[in-house]
């Protein structure tokens, strides 16, 4: 019985570890680390439209929400590694510029 108890308690101090770790929020052309376990959030405004595009293997989709014409990407380090997210607006820039609205953000997941 006690070593159930010990278990228990183990599991809801994890529990409580993770939720208690922030979110960290990207920010665009600026490289971000995190450590595995790290939440990281992309945050857009919706009326853009963009796509994404992801170059690595480090971080996963956990959710994506709306909040007050923001879109908020969240996602979950997984593994050391880089990854670079590319956002394209679906609407060209001036003189039909796409480079020039391209977003990117790199992350370096130790």
């Amino acid at each position: 019985m006690r070593r159930a108890r010990v278990t228990w308690a183990a599991a809801i101090a994890l529990l409580a570890c993770s939720a208690a770790r922030s979110v960290v929020t990207l920010r665009p052309e600026e490289r971000a680390s995190l450590h595995v376990g790290d939440v990281a959030a992309i945050r857009v405004i919706s009326n853009r439209h963009y796509s994404i595009g992801v170059a690595g293997t480090a971080l996963a989709l956990l959710k994506q929400s709306e909040e007050q014409g923001t879109t908020v990407y969240l996602y979950r380090a997984l593994a050391a590694g880089n990854q670079t997210f590319v956002l394209t607006p679906r609407d060209p820039g001036p003189d039909g510029c796409v480079s020039c609205v391209t977003v990117h953000y790199f992350v370096q997941v130790k």
